[in-house]
Protein backbone atom coordinates (compact mmCIF):
# COMPACT_ATOMS: atom_id res chain seq x y z
CA UNK A 1 0.00 0.00 0.00
CA UNK A 2 1.14 3.15 -0.68
CA UNK A 3 0.76 6.97 1.32
CA UNK A 4 -1.30 9.35 0.68
CA UNK A 5 1.83 11.54 0.03
CA UNK A 6 3.28 9.42 -2.65
CA UNK A 7 -0.20 9.17 -4.18
CA UNK A 8 0.01 12.89 -4.73
CA UNK A 9 3.55 13.52 -5.72
CA UNK A 10 2.85 10.61 -8.73
CA UNK A 11 -0.76 11.65 -9.63
CA UNK A 12 1.00 14.30 -11.97
CA UNK A 13 3.49 11.38 -13.55
CA UNK A 14 0.89 9.03 -14.26
CA UNK A 15 -1.58 11.88 -15.57
CA UNK A 16 1.71 12.78 -18.02
CA UNK A 17 1.76 9.37 -19.17
CA UNK A 18 -1.33 8.73 -19.93
CA UNK A 19 -1.30 11.71 -22.05
CA UNK A 20 1.34 11.25 -23.97
CA UNK A 21 -0.08 7.50 -24.62
CA UNK A 22 -3.31 9.45 -26.12
CA UNK A 23 -1.33 11.57 -27.80
CA UNK A 24 0.42 9.17 -29.62
CA UNK A 25 -2.01 7.04 -30.35
CA UNK A 26 -4.24 10.25 -31.61
CA UNK A 27 -1.35 10.68 -33.99
CA UNK A 28 -1.35 7.71 -35.00
CA UNK A 29 -5.28 7.45 -36.56
CA UNK A 30 -4.47 10.78 -37.09
CA UNK A 31 -1.95 9.67 -40.05
CA UNK A 32 -4.62 7.29 -41.17
CA UNK A 33 -6.74 9.66 -41.73
CA UNK A 34 -4.57 11.64 -43.46
CA UNK A 35 -3.58 9.73 -45.77
CA UNK A 36 -6.95 8.18 -46.85
CA UNK A 37 -8.17 11.92 -47.08
CA UNK A 38 -5.53 12.83 -49.05
CA UNK A 39 -5.09 9.61 -51.32
CA UNK A 40 -8.78 9.34 -51.31
CA UNK A 41 -10.76 6.46 -49.75
CA UNK A 42 -12.57 5.07 -52.90
CA UNK A 43 -9.53 4.72 -55.12
CA UNK A 44 -9.12 0.95 -56.51
CA UNK A 45 -6.16 -1.31 -54.98
CA UNK A 46 -3.45 -0.50 -57.05
CA UNK A 47 -1.32 -3.89 -57.79
CA UNK A 48 2.07 -3.41 -58.42
CA UNK A 49 5.27 -4.99 -57.69
CA UNK A 50 7.58 -4.77 -54.48
CA UNK A 51 10.85 -2.07 -55.25
CA UNK A 52 13.31 -2.58 -52.90
CA UNK A 53 11.71 0.90 -51.01
CA UNK A 54 8.96 -1.38 -49.99
CA UNK A 55 11.10 -3.78 -48.83
CA UNK A 56 13.28 -1.45 -46.79
CA UNK A 57 9.92 -0.04 -45.38
CA UNK A 58 9.22 -3.58 -43.96
CA UNK A 59 12.32 -4.17 -42.59
CA UNK A 60 12.37 -0.82 -41.10
CA UNK A 61 8.37 -1.25 -39.73
CA UNK A 62 9.01 -5.10 -38.80
CA UNK A 63 12.15 -3.96 -36.84
CA UNK A 64 10.79 -0.75 -35.30
CA UNK A 65 7.50 -3.42 -33.90
CA UNK A 66 9.72 -6.00 -32.59
CA UNK A 67 12.27 -3.17 -30.83
CA UNK A 68 9.04 -2.02 -29.33
CA UNK A 69 8.05 -5.47 -28.41
CA UNK A 70 11.54 -6.73 -26.96
CA UNK A 71 12.39 -3.07 -25.02
CA UNK A 72 8.89 -3.22 -23.45
CA UNK A 73 8.96 -7.07 -22.08
CA UNK A 74 12.74 -6.53 -21.02
CA UNK A 75 11.87 -2.77 -19.14
CA UNK A 76 9.37 -4.00 -17.25
CA UNK A 77 10.76 -7.82 -16.67
CA UNK A 78 11.35 -8.14 -12.67
CA UNK A 79 14.91 -8.21 -13.13
CA UNK A 80 15.28 -4.89 -14.38
CA UNK A 81 12.50 -3.55 -12.33
CA UNK A 82 14.57 -5.14 -9.24
CA UNK A 83 17.69 -3.80 -10.50
CA UNK A 84 16.08 -0.23 -11.37
CA UNK A 85 15.19 -0.46 -7.21
CA UNK A 86 18.79 -1.19 -6.05
CA UNK A 87 20.05 1.74 -7.52
CA UNK A 88 20.32 4.83 -5.39
CA UNK A 89 17.75 7.78 -5.47
CA UNK A 90 18.77 11.66 -5.91
CA UNK A 91 16.64 13.03 -3.92
CA UNK A 92 17.73 16.71 -5.35
CA UNK A 93 17.40 15.53 -8.66
CA UNK A 94 13.74 14.58 -8.24
CA UNK A 95 12.76 17.69 -6.74
CA UNK A 96 14.64 19.95 -9.18
CA UNK A 97 12.20 22.26 -10.82
CA UNK A 98 12.45 21.09 -14.96
CA UNK A 99 12.57 24.54 -16.21
CA UNK A 100 14.10 26.59 -13.74
CA UNK A 101 16.64 23.90 -12.77
CA UNK A 102 16.71 25.14 -8.87
CA UNK A 103 15.43 22.34 -6.47
CA UNK A 104 11.57 23.31 -5.63
CA UNK A 105 11.66 23.13 -1.63
CA UNK A 106 8.57 22.74 -1.01
CA UNK A 107 8.51 19.41 -3.26
CA UNK A 108 12.11 18.12 -1.29
CA UNK A 109 10.09 18.53 2.44
CA UNK A 110 7.18 16.10 0.59
CA UNK A 111 10.14 13.83 -0.70
CA UNK A 112 12.04 13.61 2.67
CA UNK A 113 8.66 12.81 4.14
CA UNK A 114 8.53 9.65 2.14
CA UNK A 115 9.80 6.21 3.05
CA UNK A 116 13.40 4.80 1.19
CA UNK A 117 10.66 2.29 -0.72
CA UNK A 118 8.34 5.22 -1.36
CA UNK A 119 10.95 7.32 -2.87
CA UNK A 120 12.33 4.48 -5.10
CA UNK A 121 8.56 3.75 -5.92
CA UNK A 122 8.59 7.57 -7.14
CA UNK A 123 11.84 7.62 -9.25
CA UNK A 124 10.49 4.57 -11.33
CA UNK A 125 7.53 6.43 -11.99
CA UNK A 126 10.03 8.54 -14.39
CA UNK A 127 11.24 5.58 -15.28
CA UNK A 128 7.81 4.41 -15.97
CA UNK A 129 7.50 7.63 -18.65
CA UNK A 130 10.60 7.13 -20.20
CA UNK A 131 9.56 3.48 -21.63
CA UNK A 132 6.31 4.52 -22.42
CA UNK A 133 7.71 7.47 -24.57
CA UNK A 134 10.33 5.48 -26.21
CA UNK A 135 7.71 2.11 -26.72
CA UNK A 136 4.97 4.49 -28.51
CA UNK A 137 7.77 6.74 -30.52
CA UNK A 138 8.84 3.27 -32.10
CA UNK A 139 4.69 2.34 -32.52
CA UNK A 140 4.11 5.69 -34.13
CA UNK A 141 7.15 5.01 -36.44
CA UNK A 142 5.24 1.97 -37.74
CA UNK A 143 2.42 3.59 -39.33
CA UNK A 144 4.73 6.82 -40.60
CA UNK A 145 6.39 3.56 -42.81
CA UNK A 146 3.04 2.85 -43.67
CA UNK A 147 1.88 6.48 -44.33
CA UNK A 148 5.19 6.38 -46.96
CA UNK A 149 4.31 3.25 -49.06
CA UNK A 150 1.15 4.70 -48.73
CA UNK A 151 1.85 7.98 -50.64
CA UNK A 152 4.93 5.88 -53.19
CA UNK A 153 1.73 3.81 -54.23
CA UNK A 154 -0.93 6.71 -54.04
CA UNK A 155 -2.70 3.63 -52.35
CA UNK A 156 -4.95 4.06 -48.97
CA UNK A 157 -5.23 0.51 -48.67
CA UNK A 158 -2.02 0.25 -47.77
CA UNK A 159 -1.54 2.22 -44.51
CA UNK A 160 -4.05 -0.18 -43.06
CA UNK A 161 -1.80 -2.89 -41.96
CA UNK A 162 1.00 -0.85 -40.48
CA UNK A 163 -1.96 1.51 -38.64
CA UNK A 164 -3.39 -1.99 -37.48
CA UNK A 165 0.10 -3.36 -35.70
CA UNK A 166 0.66 0.30 -34.34
CA UNK A 167 -2.81 0.92 -32.94
CA UNK A 168 -2.78 -2.58 -31.20
CA UNK A 169 0.77 -2.33 -29.96
CA UNK A 170 -0.06 0.71 -28.72
CA UNK A 171 -3.12 -0.20 -27.00
CA UNK A 172 -1.06 -3.52 -25.74
CA UNK A 173 1.63 -0.93 -24.06
CA UNK A 174 -1.04 1.22 -22.42
CA UNK A 175 0.83 2.72 -19.34
CA UNK A 176 -0.41 0.04 -16.15
CA UNK A 177 1.56 2.72 -13.58
CA UNK A 178 -0.04 1.34 -10.87
CA UNK A 179 0.02 -2.59 -11.67
CA UNK A 180 4.01 -1.68 -11.85
CA UNK A 181 4.08 -0.17 -8.41
CA UNK A 182 1.77 -3.60 -7.11
CA UNK A 183 3.96 -5.86 -8.96
CA UNK A 184 7.29 -4.04 -7.33
CA UNK A 185 6.17 -3.70 -3.69
CA UNK A 186 5.85 -7.78 -4.12
CA UNK A 187 9.78 -8.20 -4.34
Amino acid sequence: MISDELRELIRPAILVQNIIWFVIVGSIIFYIAFVYLVLGGDKALAISSASVVDYLIYILAAACAIGSIFYYRHALSDNNLKSFLKKDVDIDLLAKNPRTKEIDQTKLAQLKSLSSDELKIYSLIFELQKITILTLILNELIVIFGSAISFIYDDVSRIVPFGIVSLGLSFWMFPRAQAVIKRVQNF
